[in-house]
């Protein structure tokens, strides 16, 4: 026993020892099926990429990702409610076009008709990368009963929207929210953006292994992205945390995230 007290404090402390801790993680993070892991600070989107393991899928535009989330298609979550309960304050003001960036094949779409209804001329746009897209095109063939969901990849469609609904998605973004709403001739007059990753003080890329891909994250900083939205002419109506949601980067412990965020804006 007392042998094998001392094999296990061995172990332990090997285990503790930073270059196999590293190590470690990293097998870890190239395995993963199933979590959202994170790995290093990166000054770029494309350092970033450029830090994702060789020879394996980049990005969302894969088959493999356009089969994720098939499970939350019926499933309202409780950060999903502070969206839901602007959405039903704009339709009832009149809001009948809606175009959601990084919608999936209408994950949002199809859980949120469970628990509140649809205006008659509602139609609701998702614009998302290409395999993604097409997932969801054949899915809605069968799956979309009301016939108010389609797809777009064209961004400039956006500048048609009374809506612009974003959640989880900016991070995923070569650029920011802001620069790509610079380029609509027409500003949505109304933006609800959740899971947003935030730091309080700096902007910074990281890598993300969610089970299918390897993906550059981008984390924006508070007040600078904030800033942005306002210099287009939007004002923030609305705030909360999304408390269940976090970034935990390892071996950055200042710069991992124990909360998202969700806005409300509306343009002047």
């Amino acid at each position: 026993m007392v042998v094998l007290r001392g094999v296990g404090r061995m172990v332990d402390g090997l285990t503790q020892m930073p270059g196999l801790r590293q190590l470690l993680y990293e097998v870890r993070f190239r395995r993963n099926l199933r979590e959202n892991l994170y790995r290093g600070v990166y000054a770029s989107f494309d350092a970033a990429a450029a830090a994702a393991p060789a020879n394996e899928p980049l990005g969302y535009d894969t088959a493999a990702a356009a089969g994720m989330y098939r499970d939350r298609m019926k499933v309202v979550f409780p950060t999903d409610y502070p969206v839901l309960f602007w959405l039903q304050q704009l339709f009832a003001k009149g809001c009948t076009q809606l175009f959601e960036l990084g919608g999936h094949v209408g994950v949002s779409y199809y859980a949120y008709q469970t628990v509140m209804s649809y205006p008659d001329t509602l139609r609701w746009v998702v614009s998302d990368v290409p395999a993604v897209m097409e997932r969801g095109a054949a899915l809605a063939k069968n799956q979309d009963e009301l016939g108010k969901l389609s797809f777009e990849g064209d961004f400039s469609k956006a500048a048609q929207a009374d809506v612009f609904l974003a959640m989880g998605v900016l991070q995923y973004l070569p650029e920011t929210l802001a620069e790509r709403l610079a380029s609509l001739e027409r500003k949505p007059r109304h933006l609800l953006l959740n899971l947003t990753p935030l730091h309080p003080e700096r902007a910074y890329f990281t890598l993300q292994s969610n089970g299918t891909a390897f993906c550059p994250y981008r984390i924006e900083q508070m007040s600078a992205f904030l800033d942005s939205l306002k210099a287009l002419g939007y004002t923030v109506r609305d705030t909360w945390i999304n408390p269940d949601k976090t970034c935990k980067i390892h071996f950055h412990p200042k710069l991992s995230l124990d909360r998202y965020y969700g806005f409300y804006l509306r343009h002047n």
